[in-house]
């Protein structure tokens, strides 16, 4: 598949000359000026997400009493002793994102006004703490740290926009907390203490650093020296904490940010250096995963991602770009931001936490919908995208440059003059088509300005196939990752560009591969790519990697069996030594395996984003094979998204969305953790669900199951607990002999009373369960009689499952039957 991407930038130029000489290779990095954010009008997909994570603020839980609870403890919150964590995230963007003249959402005028009241007569927030204490895990003064740190970047950044002299002066007795308690924070001499609290987020080596960030921004808007050279000192001591793997990906990142501000202070070489190197460990270690995103733990593989870190990486990578000019930190910001990053916002807007599962190699596909968290990721994650506005395009004394090709309009200044740059872009890598269109002229409105123009060629890019202005062909030169244009810029012309990018494949570690054309390839933990977007394997066996076929032509481009607007199309095959024969078998039987990007799948599902695949000539595919292959796949995509009824479903493992702790066996299919997995399909009404039930000696005598489920994260489940059970958690609400409801909103559970059981229900025993769904009511059934009745208006048309947390929760079900009513 080759992809033509055409930039058409309207405006541009005549040209006397098609292009003026290139600058030297080794030449410096000119100096790079950024738009404001707030003066960048953007459209599209990220666009969206950002004003989704916006308008969040303004929703529950975010009253003005929830925000300052880690300030004023008059709310009992989680994370009220990460005191200034949730009020600073939250006062930091909402000053960003407000309009000008304005102060939004509602809560975020009375929550500046109130804050600077908590702050203690040394300068800090929160509880009174003695530092001369031993710092052990969690104890009181680390996570008060944490959120004292993102505390004083918000009151900087609050002071900076509206001009406010009291937040500005907070502020500083916040900076001199931190100056004044150096030798008893920053002290060779408790160097193993501070170890020994760990690395995750209530130790100190995760909340004590991210002070550099605030105490630079603070010398910035202050010009006192006390602030730049304590965030010196804690960058320096930070040396002996920094290092892969880590317990904390976000704490150590937003010490990074710190560091690289420190760059921009001081243009001391050696903070360029530590940031380049640490970025180059994460990436050739296999602690940047696929998706272009890191894991909550700083991780080669870890079961979940969390929305702050993800933030950080992307303004890392932005930043690391600014002051170097090389474009491997901008294609990696594309890659996270098309996927991991876009993937990690919840239908609410707010973001948390994705699960992903994998091996030691790292993770391999991520199933259900994000986690939310809004004490912490719903205000770091909209934060990045707003960063992101500003270098979509910039300007330095050698042009205007071209970063991503999204839809925007932005003010440059670049070469001593204000231009207006406008980009219109349509892109459809499946279906080989792209188009962006720009126009750039002086702001002064003159006829024209003479400019160059860089347009970066992105690292999916093969190459350029053409570029003309004004309908004249030019031959491109390529410098430093940009393709170069220099001219008199007026509107009304147009330069266009098209670039060469077919479907690539990757390694874990983003190291390209190269087919050859005469002969079969098996490659093992590979991803699937179409521009900036990692492909999605549906449906994905219930653990491990799917064997998929795949083709390359006698120009050496991979190619699927189909491809339509929304992804391509091939089947999976039983092993990576799969012969000519089963791969015809497969071609002309097997379901098929749809590969997609993340803007167009259902994430309910689990989907695999590293794959095995088995690529042969394209030639060597028999042409009936592929013609019968056209003319049942649209009707079997369609099937797929159909209800799936029916008796014994415990024998259909591919009709379930399971997970690595679900075993079908002749014996039953045996759950024995991995959380939530159900049923494939759509659109289910009213059913009656039911099975028998053993629970197994090995268990703790509890089980569960799962009934209107749009997704793990919102359904209805009920658990099953034995008379003879040896669990105990009151905290759970857990009771022998019981069945216990639970409704899970948005990934919160919340508990229902148990109820008893009519019988003693024991381990080792066989039992009916069944569950009629008709309407709002939801009934339950213990071999015959009817035990619980419901009724649930917000859970209808929903999925069915079943449900274990580890191997303490274990059920082994069998004559599983879902039968329409």
């Amino acid at each position: 598949m080759q992809a033509t991407i055409r930039l058409v930038l309207a405006a541009a130029v005549s040209l006397a000359v098609p292009h003026a000489k290139a600058a030297e290779p080794g030449s410096p990095w000119p100096a790079i000026t950024l738009p404001a954010p707030g003066d960048v009008k953007w459209s599209g997909s990220l666009a969206a997400a950002l004003d989704r994570g916006v308008v969040r603020l303004a929703k529950e839980p975010y009253t003005v009493p929830w925000l300052l609870a880690d300030v004023s403890f008059e709310v009992n919150r989680i994370f009220t002793n990460y005191s200034g964590d949730v009020s600073g995230r939250f006062i930091e963007l909402a000053a960003l994102t407000s309009p000008p003249g304005q102060k939004a959402p509602a809560s975020f005028a009375p929550v500046l006004a109130a804050i600077t009241r908590y702050q203690r007569a040394d300068g800090h927030f929160g509880v009174e703490v003695d530092l001369s204490e031993p710092l052990a895990k969690g104890s009181p003064p680390i996570p008060m740290l944490w959120g004292n740190a993102r505390l004083l970047v918000g009151l900087v950044t609050c002071a900076e926009k509206y001009s406010d002299p009291q937040l500005l002066a907070a502020a500083r007795r916040l900076g001199d907390f931190y100056v004044n308690t150096a030798d008893q924070l920053c002290s060779p001499a408790r160097e193993a203490e501070y170890r020994a609290s760990g690395s995750y987020g209530d130790s100190y080596t995760c909340c004590y650093f991210p002070a550099i960030e605030g105490l630079a921004m603070l010398y910035r808007a202050t010009k006192e020296e006390r602030y730049l050279k304590q965030a010196e000192r804690i960058a320096e001591f930070f040396r002996k904490f920094d290092g892969l793997p880590i317990d904390h990906s976000h704490g150590n990142l937003c010490a990074w940010r710190g560091i690289l501000v420190l760059y921009e202070i001081t243009g001391k070489r050696d903070y360029l250096d530590r940031a380049r190197a640490k970025w180059k460990e994460a990436v050739d270690g296999g602690y940047v995963w696929p998706m272009g995103g890191v894991g909550e733990h700083w991780y080669v593989s870890f079961p979940v991602d969390e929305g702050c870190s993800e933030s950080d990486w992307l303004r890392l990578n932005l930043d690391l770009w600014r002051f170097t000019g090389e474009t491997r930190y901008l294609d990696l910001a594309e890659r996270l931001a098309c996927n991991q990053y876009y993937a990690n916002q919840s239908a609410n807007g707010g973001f948390g936490a994705r699960h992903f599962d994998g091996e030691r190699s790292g993770p391999s596909a991520t199933r259900g919908n994000v986690e939310e968290w809004p004490w912490c990721c719903s205000f770091h994650g909209p934060l990045g995208f707003q960063f992101l506005k500003a270098y979509l395009a910039a300007g330095s004394d050698r042009g205007v440059l071209v970063n991503f090709p999204l839809n925007f309009d932005a003010p440059i200044q670049a070469a001593g003059r204000k231009w207006r740059l406008s980009v219109r872009t349509t892109t459809d890598f499946l279906q080989e088509q792209a188009r962006i269109a720009a126009e750039l002229g002086p702001e002064d409105k003159t006829a024209s300005g003479r400019a160059t123009l860089w347009i970066r060629m992105p690292g999916w890019a093969a190459g350029v196939k053409a570029a003309a202005v004004a309908g004249r062909s030019i031959a491109p030169t390529v410098d430093r990752g940009y393709v170069r244009i220099d001219g008199d810029f007026k509107p009304g012309d147009k330069v266009e560009i098209a670039f060469a990018a077919p479907l690539t494949l990757q390694g874990r570690k983003f190291q390209a591969i190269r087919l050859p054309v005469d002969r079969a390839s098996r490659l093992r933990e590979v991803c699937v790519l179409a521009g900036p977007h990692v492909l999605l394997a549906s449906p994905a066996p219930s653990s491990g990697r799917p064997i998929l076929l795949a083709a390359v032509d006698a120009s050496g481009r991979l190619r699927f069996l189909s491809h339509d607007a929304k992804g391509c199309a091939t089947v999976a095959l039983a092993g990576l030594e799969a012969t000519d024969a089963q791969i015809a078998a497969a071609i002309a039987s097997a379901r098929p395996v749809w590969l997609r990007p993340f803007t167009q799948v259902s994430t309910k599902r689990r989907k695999a984003f590293v794959s095995d695949l088995v690529i042969v000539p394209e030639a060597s595919l028999p042409a009936k094979d592929l013609t019968q292959w056209a003319s049942r796949v649209k009707a079997m995509a369609a099937a797929a998204a159909a209800p799936i009824f029916g008796s014994d479903l415990e024998k259909r493992p591919d009709v379930w969305i399971g997970s690595s702790d679900w075993h079908f066996t002749p014996d039953g299919l045996r759950v024995a953790g991995g959380d939530i997995g159900l049923i494939d399909g759509e659109g289910y009404g009213d059913y009656r669900f039911e099975f028998d039930v053993v629970l197994p000696k090995e268990g703790q005598g509890i089980t569960g199951w799962v009934v209107r489920a749009t997704s793990e994260a919102d359904c209805l489940m009920f658990q099953l607990q034995t008379a003879d059970s040896s669990y105990h958690a009151p905290e759970f609400k857990t009771r022998p002999n019981t069945l216990r409801p639970h409704v899970r909103r948005n990934a919160r559970w919340t508990i229902a009373d148990p109820v008893p059981l009519p019988k003693p229900v024991r381990r080792g025993e066989t039992h009916h369960i069944a569950v009629e769904c008709r309407g709002a009511n939801v009934a339950v059934l213990l071999d015959g009689q009817k035990i619980y009745s419901e009724g649930f208006p917000d859970l209808r048309s929903r999925a069915v499952g079943f449900r274990a947390s580890g191997p303490g929760e274990q059920g082994l079900f069998r004559r599983i039957n879902l039968r329409k009513l």
